[in-house]
């Protein structure tokens, strides 16, 4: 009897610990579904008050802007060594059309160049092919900005001359040369002037940050189509012209 009575207790003991266990286990696993909802409304609500702030500041920068300006959202993206492209939500149905600059606060994205009804796909700054004639804000030194690759916030401004007196901490901004882009609008600042034989290299930093880029602003179209071609003529028979190359 005393056997059995000992028997019967550590049974029961080891019974009610596996039932512990088991309700400890159960435990834990709903604390984790908790913690990982709550975890998930955390990122949620943060990207959401990350986008609305983003979007309050393009439509303040919209109802400033003296041209009309269509705001959209980047949906897809493609990054590349050489041939980076973003994907737009906004196309021909709301008023979007190849060539057009796109834009956010912070400086030049790049350009419209292919639409359809609600969709566009625009070639950024950080793509091999892509150029613009900027100027420096200090003392109007004129050049084409290229980006060569390699980390995509620095972009490259060729053929200023070494009797410029352009300096570190200038901003550039796209010049009047431009056929598609808008004069005025911010690229980014000199962080780098070393002469060489005839033109200085100078590297510029990009204003646009492409790795967080969400919403995007596109400059409705104002290029005289006849200035555009006599510039592209120009540019065919001048390897050094500073307007910028059609991709």
């Amino acid at each position: 009897l005393s056997r059995g009575t000992e028997l019967r207790a550590t049974l029961s003991k080891g019974l009610s610990d596996i039932s512990l266990y088991i309700n400890l286990k159960k435990e834990n696993e709903k604390l984790t579904q908790q913690n990982s909802a709550l975890l998930a409304d955390v990122i949620v609500k943060g990207n959401v008050l990350r986008d609305s702030a983003t979007v309050n500041r393009a439509m303040d920068f919209m109802e400033k802007s003296q041209v009309r300006l269509i705001p959209a959202r980047v949906v897809e993206r493609r990054f590349d060594t050489k041939e980076n492209v973003l994907i737009i939500n906004a196309g021909s149905g709301q008023g979007i059309e190849k060539d057009m600059a796109v834009l956010t606060p912070d400086g030049l994205v790049g350009r419209v160049v292919q639409v359809s009804n609600n969709y566009a796909k625009v070639m950024p700054v950080i793509h091999s092919e892509f150029s613009v004639s900027v100027v420096s804000d200090s003392n109007s030194t004129h050049g084409i900005l290229r980006w060569n690759g390699g980390e995509e916030q620095t972009a490259q401004m060729h053929y200023v001359p070494l009797s410029s007196s352009i300096q570190d901490n200038e901003k550039i901004y796209t010049a009047d040369f431009s056929t598609f882009a808008l004069h005025g609008i911010p690229v980014g600042k000199v962080v780098e002037v070393i002469p060489e034989k005839q033109f200085y290299k100078i590297s510029v930093r990009l204003g646009v940050n492409f790795s967080a880029l969400t919403h995007v602003l596109v400059a409705e179209k104002t290029t005289d189509p006849e200035k555009v071609e006599l510039m592209r003529d120009a540019g065919n028979n001048s390897e050094n012209s500073l307007q910028e190359a059609n991709p």
